[in-house]
This record gives structure tokens, sequence and C-alpha cells, in this order.
């Protein structure tokens, strides 16, 4: 019953997302996404190179297989009780791969890797990974003039999510 009355009582609050651009990184090709629980993404410039430098350390480290894509978008969401990274990369045309980081809001620039929590993505995290499913069904997957990566790396969310 405790868990019913937790939801009761919560109250949910719409936060900015917003699409930085993408990026190269050796022979990823990244997107980039920020969430804010308050303010907008420039204001946390240290956070978002911070960020990227984690990103572009995994990425760099993967061993090349058939099955990659080079294609990946990040969501990095600073949040309420920590920041989050998470690195996802298309795999073998339809799958993500998943990385999951967190920060402590004392030092919100060191990012610790906490894929083997098995943390999932959060609601606002969720409406940037179904943008982005869509967007790779309309550009890349399901586009009937062929696949369009430039198209489907220069579209990205903003707003309120």
């Amino acid at each position: 019953m405790q868990h019913l009355q937790r939801l009761a009582a919560y109250q949910y609050r719409p936060r900015m997302v917003t699409f930085l651009g993408a990026r190269a990184c050796g022979r990823w090709r990244v997107k980039i996404n920020a969430i804010t629980v308050s303010g907008v993404a420039s204001d946390v410039p240290d956070i978002i190179e911070a960020a990227w430098d984690t990103s572009a350390s995994v990425l760099r480290e993967l061993p090349e297989t058939e099955l990659d894509s080079n294609i990946a978008f990040l969501i990095i969401h600073v949040g309420e009780a920590g920041v989050w990274l998470l690195i996802d990369r298309w795999e073998d045309c339809d799958i993500l791969r998943h990385h999951h980081f967190r920060a402590p809001l004392t030092d919100p620039t060191r990012f610790m890797d906490v894929s083997a929590e098995h943390y999932g993505p959060c609601v606002w995290e969720l409406a940037v990974q179904t943008f982005e499913r869509q967007a790779w069904l309309d550009y890349v997957l399901a586009n009937p003039a062929g696949p369009d990566v430039e198209t489907y790396l220069s579209v990205g969310l903003n707003g309120s999510i």
C-alpha cells in the first residue's frame, strides 16, 4: 500500500530537453541531448563537456564489429539526485546497446559507470529514446529513399518533456 501512497503524492514536473547537435569521435558519429531539471543545457557547459569526454572514451575503447552502425546518441540528464549519462549505440541495424553512468551533484563532472546496476531510463530519458527510435525509423530503417544518416544526425528533440 505504501507504493500507492507514494504514487498518489508524486508530482510530475516537465523538464527541458535540448538537442546539442552531433559530433564525431573516431569511427563514431554521436548525437547529444541534454535534459535539465531546471534551467537549460547552456547553463552547464562543464557537465556537457565532461559527459562528452566520458562518452568519447567509452566509444573509442569499443572493439569494432561487423554489427556496429557507428552511430550513437547521448542523453545527459542533470536531475535532482545526480547527473546521468546514457550512451546508446545502434547495433545490427535495429538494436540499442546501452551504457549508463552517474555523477553526484557534489562532483557533477565525475561520471562513474553504473551499467552493472541495470538502471533503465527514467520517464524524461524515455521521451528522448522514443524520439530517437522514431527518427531512426523515419530516416534510416524505413526511409523509402534509402538510409539518410545525415538527416538522422541533424534532427533532435527540443522543448518541454
